[in-house]
């Protein structure tokens, strides 16, 4: 047994709080609930990690991350399964501590659905929502299905998270490394290699090239250094406000969608969520056109957004939705005769929702794959760099020894 901390909400919607013993954190909620009450939230009493106390204690104003926002729309799923209207849902997820970073803008939700509009537009107005995030929120409205939309998307960002856990726990040690191994190249360049030129200028001798260039390199690295950086900060700020151009915007994410490996599980990532919002819109009743117009807000690639807005106009013409995507290749195969499937025995909603299981499963692997690559490719290449500066030295001390021999 194990002590939980709870706060529950009463029959007549009084927030309690208080502690109970339980097998396990269900146990915790059954035992609540046969209470009478609404479990709000339920932890062990040792639960809390230093850093996130620490991180509570930060001043300033942090960006809600997917796993709060999946909190949260578990909570307001609940709390509307349980019959409450959505402003007292609001006013109860706005009064939970675990969902204190998120307070401010829900007060604002809660202020604009008092004023008359509906949960979409209202979560629209706050950029602490993302675009799918409004989108599937909204598909959920347009099908008079808020609560079961609230639990897929609620779902769908806890297995995002889960994604992106994995893949920064993946990157420690190669952050690591390359953190350690470029810090020695800087060191190598700037400090070692200098101490070389008083001797190699004694003999008088000119040393083979790959010496020189490799000197001529730790030189502008030492002195120049701080140019190298003043460049880097130019050039990100400038694509920063570049992208803020529409033309510009769309050169870039053709370019990113064209680059070996990257572009395609990019393309791939953005396809699974579109064909997940797609799917529920349809499945919520909304007329394929319309779907079409509102999932692609989910898509943060502009030439993607492009296609479905194009598919979506070639649809009021008569042509099918599958031998239109065809024509974009960034849609595979396998993808488009499911969609063609679904098309023809009525069923497109369930099959862009199984499509987009699998492209997420396809997408974990593949990420889980190159992960595991990047590891021993870093490993080399850094090898092969500072190998490279060593022989380099060691060319030019043999050269003067043999000199000197003469």
């Amino acid at each position: 047994m194990a002590s939980y901390r709870y706060k529950a909400m009463t029959e007549a919607g009084a927030i309690v709080r208080g502690t109970l013993d339980a097998s396990s954190e269900a146990a915790a909620i059954r035992a609540l609930r046969a209470q009478g009450h609404y479990p709000l939230s339920a932890t062990a009493s040792d639960a809390g990690t230093l850093a996130d106390k620490l991180t509570g204690l930060m001043p300033g104003k942090r960006a809600p991350s997917l796993r709060l926002l999946a909190l949260a729309t578990q909570e307001l799923a609940e709390l509307l399964g349980a019959g409450l209207e959505l402003d007292r849902a609001l006013s109860v997820l706005i009064g939970l501590k675990n969902l204190r970073v998120l307070k401010e803008p829900l007060t604002a939700v809660r202020g604009h659905v008092r004023d008359g509009a509906v949960l979409a537009d209202a979560l629209a107005q706050e950029k602490a929502f993302p675009k799918f995030y409004v989108g599937m929120v909204r598909a959920g409205e347009l099908g008079g299905a808020l609560e079961p939309a609230l639990r897929r998307l609620s779902g769908y960002l806890t297995r995002t998270q889960a994604i992106r856990d994995s893949i920064a726990s993946a990157l420690v040690y190669p952050a690591i490394l390359t953190v350690t191994a470029g810090f020695s190249i800087f060191v190598i360049l700037a400090f070692v290699l200098p101490e070389f030129k008083p001797l190699f200028a004694q003999t008088g001798a000119q040393l083979p090239l790959p010496s020189r260039m490799v000197m001529a390199f730790g030189d502008a690295v030492r002195d120049w250094w701080w140019l190298g950086a003043l460049v880097a900060a130019s050039l990100w700020l400038w694509l920063r406000q570049a992208l803020k151009d529409n033309a510009v915007r769309r050169r870039i994410h053709k370019l990113v969608l064209r680059i070996p490996i990257l572009g395609n599980l990019l393309a791939a990532i953005e396809i699974e969520r579109f064909n997940r919002m797609l799917g529920t819109l349809l499945g919520n009743g909304v007329e394929l056109p319309m779907a079409l117009n509102l999932a692609k807000d989910v898509l943060w690639n502009t030439t993607l957004s492009d296609a479905v807005r194009d598919t979506a106009a070639s649809l009021r013409e008569g042509e099918g939705f599958a031998r239109k995507l065809a024509q974009f290749k960034e849609f595979s195969d396998g993808s488009l005769d499911l969609i063609q499937i679904g098309e023809e025995t009525g069923k497109l909603d369930d099959m862009l929702i199984r499509q987009a299981d699998l492209d997420e499963q396809r997408i974990k692997h593949t990420i889980d794959r190159l992960l595991a690559m990047l590891v021993p490719a870093l490993t080399i290449l850094l090898g092969l760099v500072i190998a490279g500066l060593i022989a380099s030295m060691l060319i030019a001390i043999l050269s003067v020894n043999d000199l000197a021999l003469q």
